[in-house]
């Protein structure tokens, strides 16, 4: 029956049958102590991403195939961050109690949607029981650009600083589906779907490393803290303009409903996971056309400053303020 709790080896079951089909360069999958899988040679680039219910997610907002994908996507986005590709992806989950086949079928199918849309396949990794409600833990290993890793550490005084898509909507998406009210939802299903189903930039990295962006790193927890992280590793400061940072219309709809500040969905909300860089002024503008042409737009909206300036934002009056503090800190919320 597949709506009743499996033991741990019916689980592995199904899981061994959803990852049975063939992956380029897996030599061992499922079934031993470890898969082996064939990296061509070079630099391999190494992350693992973890997320936890009444942490990053409630079930009674998003649905197990939702947060495959989440927690899928997040590990992912950290390659395109570094203007990566994907390769293979190994998945650990902990159940708060035993799941059914139905619960690991949408858990495992989620997670496999999004992996098969950049093409990293999944090629192994664990399943146990949490005292703590369900968990999942992503490890994804990918190769670098042929240039080379862009790295949170490149950013100089007087590059042009850009970010992909819009931001904030995650944000928005999780206002309405902690508002429990499904006009709200229905109102705003692009807000939504960003929430529960974020895309990894992994052709936008691509093009902005082709580019020679000096720095880079994804929005997982909003554009100040990510900014932030790029500054302190660059030994540099910035200056970003509020009125220039990208908000979608749907995202400024609810916001004017909800009597929200979008910009602060989009400073501090997080899980965006667009690509904020930084470039000199000449491979800045090549990197837009480049974006432009395979319809990923992307938004100037400041400057790298000396470190002495510190990270400000600046108003549409002129005045500025910090960045610091602004964003998603597992430890401080």
């Amino acid at each position: 029956m597949a709506d009743t709790p499996l033991s741990e080896s019916a689980a592995i079951a199904v899981i061994r049958e959803m990852l049975s089909a063939p992956a380029p360069a897996l030599e061992v999958g499922v079934g031993d102590d470890a898969a082996v899988f064939h990296f061509a040679g070079g630099s391999i680039i190494l992350t693992v991403d973890s997320i936890y219910e009444g942490i990053h997610f409630t079930l009674d907002t998003c649905g197990l195939a939702d947060i495959g994908w989440k927690a899928m996507a997040a590990s992912v986005s950290d390659i395109a961050a570094m203007g990566g590709q994907p390769l293979c992806a190994l998945m650990s989950v902990a159940f708060g109690a035993p799941p059914t086949e139905d619960e690991v079928r949408a858990l495992l199918g989620g997670a496999l949607e999004m992996s098969g849309s950049c093409n990293c396949s999944i090629i192994g990794g664990d399943i146990c029981r949490s005292s703590s409600g369900l968990g999942v833990s992503v490890t994804v290993a990918g190769t670098p650009h042929a240039y080379g890793p862009v790295l949170r550490s490149g950013a100089r005084e007087g590059d042009i600083i850009g970010v992909t898509g819009t931001l904030g909507d995650s944000a928005g998406g999780l206002y309405v589906l902690k508002s429990g009210h499904p006009d709200l939802r229905a109102k705003f299903p692009a807000l939504v779907d960003a929430h529960l189903r974020p895309e990894s930039r992994i052709p936008a990295g691509e093009i902005l490393a082709s580019c020679g962006a000096s720095a880079m790193e994804d929005v997982s927890d909003g554009l100040a803290a990510d900014l932030v992280h790029i500054c302190q590793e660059s030994d540099v400061g910035c200056e970003i303009y509020s009125e220039a940072i990208p908000l979608s219309g749907e995202l400024r709809a609810l916001a004017n409903e909800a009597r929200c500040d979008p910009l602060q969905w989009a400073l501090a909300g997080g899980e965006d996971y667009e690509l904020v860089f930084t470039a000199p002024e000449e491979r800045f503008s090549k990197a837009l056309s480049s974006l432009a042409e395979r319809e990923a737009p992307a938004t100037r909206i400041g400057v790298v400053a000396h470190a002495s300036k510190g990270t400000r934002l600046i108003a549409p009056d002129g005045r500025a303020e910090s960045l610091e503090g602004l964003g998603y800190d597992h430890f401080l919320k």
